[in-house]
């Protein structure tokens, strides 16, 4: 009897490590987004700069760094997801930082959706091209 009652505490909690693992999103909101490819370039993150991320929290504010600036603004997701036009520093950055920073800034103007696939979150352009993909990290 013991012997079939601990097989079947361990096969239910082998079923439930089983379940938590299989086909987890992450959440949209409340995750630091880390960039990793924009228009399918790999980030490279400046020296002394801010990796390029985004954060979109629940009261559809959104703030982050594009690699060369720190920007603040809004989001909608009621038909996909758009962001509003950001508030940003305005520091200059020298050409290839500056240059991926304005791709970063183009590209979050340009969605229109997105999809989420486990711990990855791709923006999506009205074409429904991926043009950015990031990873949710810790928030920080």
């Amino acid at each position: 009897m013991k012997i079939l009652l601990s097989a079947l505490f361990i096969g239910a909690g082998l079923t439930g490590c089983a379940g938590n693992s299989i086909g987890y999103n992450e959440p949209l909101t409340d995750r630091y987004w880390r960039a990793l490819e924009i228009d399918g370039l790999a980030v490279v993150v400046g020296s002394n700069r801010p990796e390029p991320h985004i954060v979109l929290t629940a009261d559809r504010k959104t703030h982050g760094a594009d690699g060369c600036n720190r920007f603040r603004g809004s989001y909608e997701t009621a038909s996909g997801l758009s962001f509003g036009r950001p508030a940003s520093t305005l520091t200059a950055c020298v050409p290839p930082v500056m240059v991926q920073a304005e791709n970063f800034m183009r590209v979050t103007q340009a969605t229109t959706d997105y999809r989420i696939q486990g711990k990855t979150l791709e923006l999506l352009d009205s074409g429904g091209r991926v043009r950015m993909h990031l990873e949710a990290t810790a928030l920080r």
